[in-house]
């Protein structure tokens, strides 16, 4: 077996009955970093309509900043974070990632012009990069596998928590305080975190919980990318996962604004109200997915593809219902019903791909998810909306900024339609996959 490294803090999970190698004290110290992941991430969602205002930013300027800011770097730092995880401390990395995370979100108050926007944003990517990778390499040493897709469910609920306290106390503070105290407020703590993370985690024997004939040699970047991408599974998760994100990750920032727009409803009230009733569907969907799939995987292992795919096709009328309902609170409780429902299939779809890779590459696999997911769900989603909002206005095609964004929303409707489909797929090609290791599933 590969031990990797040993040093003080890289020690098997029963080493010291002082540390906290309990696992699911792990898992949640890793859901609280996951918490400021998200809560960060999310933060700016609910500031876009002040930000526009204050600042004068178009639609398309708005997608840019919520959009390829974050998603370029996200996007490749993402991939090096991730092969760096692969080989290196991922406590240390996931450490010094929230430092610069945070540091950056704090700067998001402080801009003076775009580009200083565009610029912070930018840090936010790059420190957000190495939290997945590291943090599901990390859970994959913690927990076997039929135990997984229930603790990325448990990491990525937590991280769903941070989304409600993002929203719901950002709008709050930021109607009392303004948006730049907001970003303040929210980017300074994770600096505490940050500093804490190394003595709250052991790093576990990196492939400690596979046989010994599972674990291989370290190879080059190169080589360990091409053996990943070769596996017909692993391309189509690339663009599948991706596409269920579109509308939970990338254009569903611009559901706040539709809400603001549409209903007329002030940033104070929409967040302790329909944001979170958000938040909590995709809460309470992101555990309930998690606790359903650790059950049905008992029958058959492929759900955890299966789940995802149903997930995806059943959200998205009630998606669409809640964006053409003219009752604003029948389209919070509907809009609730389909952040449930598509929370159901987060942490499957994102367990997936620990299924097809081996330990020794499994931060580098999470590093091309963030890379696929960044630029199509992150980047390309809140363009998309944004640039297509502004289309739909200058064409004449819609009266105002409030029905030309949801019309772009409807449009941005068909992604999790195509990510159903490939995850369909990839329940077919994951046996031949595995196959080739000698594995079964």
């Amino acid at each position: 077996m590969t031990e990797g490294v040993v040093t003080p803090r890289t020690q098997p999970l029963n080493a010291t009955p002082r540390t906290l190698s309990n696992r699911y004290t792990v898992l949640l110290v890793l859901g609280l970093v996951n918490l400021f992941n998200y809560m960060d991430r999310n933060l700016f969602s609910v500031l876009l309509e002040p930000i526009k205002t204050d600042m004068q930013f178009s639609d398309s300027q708005l997608g840019v900043l919520g959009g390829f800011s974050f998603a370029l770097c996200y996007a490749i730092f993402g991939l090096l974070l991730g092969r760096l995880a692969d080989r290196k401390n991922r406590v240390w990395i996931l450490s010094i990632c929230i430092g610069v995370w945070s540091l950056a979100s704090a700067a998001c108050g402080l801009v003076r012009n775009f580009t200083d926007f565009f610029l912070a944003r930018v840090g936010v990517g790059i420190g957000e990069a190495g939290c997945v990778p590291a943090a599901h390499s990390l859970i994959g040493d913690y927990f076997r596998s039929g135990e997984r897709a229930f603790a990325v469910s448990v990491f990525t609920g937590v991280g769903m928590l941070g989304s409600i306290l993002g929203v719901v106390m950002g709008a709050m503070l930021a109607d009392v305080y303004g948006w730049r105290a907001v970003f303040l407020i929210f980017g300074l703590p994770g600096v505490l975190l940050a500093f804490c993370l190394v003595f709250l985690v052991v790093e576990p024997p990196r492939g400690r919980l596979q046989p010994v004939s599972d674990v291989p040699s370290p190879t080059s970047f190169l080589d360990a990318s091409l053996s990943l991408l070769r596996k017909r599974t692993v391309r189509y998760l690339l663009w599948g996962i991706p596409l269920y994100y579109f509308i939970i990750g990338g254009a569903g920032i611009w559901i706040p604004s539709f809400y603001l727009r549409i209903h007329g409803v002030s940033i104070g009230e929409y967040g302790p109200t329909g944001g979170l009733s958000i938040g909590l569907g995709y809460l309470l969907g992101t555990v309930a997915g998690g606790v359903l799939v650790s059950r049905l995987i008992v029958q058959n292992h492929l759900w955890e593809f299966w789940l995802p795919a149903l997930a995806a096709v059943l959200s998205v009328p009630f998606y669409a219902v809640a964006l053409t309902v003219d009752h604003l609170h029948g389209s919070y409780a509907v809009m609730f019903l389909a952040a449930l429902v598509a929370g159901s299939g987060v942490g499957p779809s994102m367990s997936t791909l620990q299924i097809v890779a081996e330990p020794a590459v499994r931060a580098l696999a999470i590093g091309f998810m963030l890379l696929s997911t960044s630029i199509i769900s992150y980047g390309f989603g809140p363009l998309f909306v944004g640039v297509g909002s502004d289309l739909l206005v200058n064409l004449g095609i819609a009266a105002n900024e409030g029905e030309s964004l949801r019309i772009a929303l409807l449009m941005a409707l068909t992604a999790p339609l195509f990510a159903a489909v490939l995850f369909w797929v990839c329940s077919k090609t994951v046996r031949n996959d595995l196959a080739i290791r000698g594995e079964l599933i």
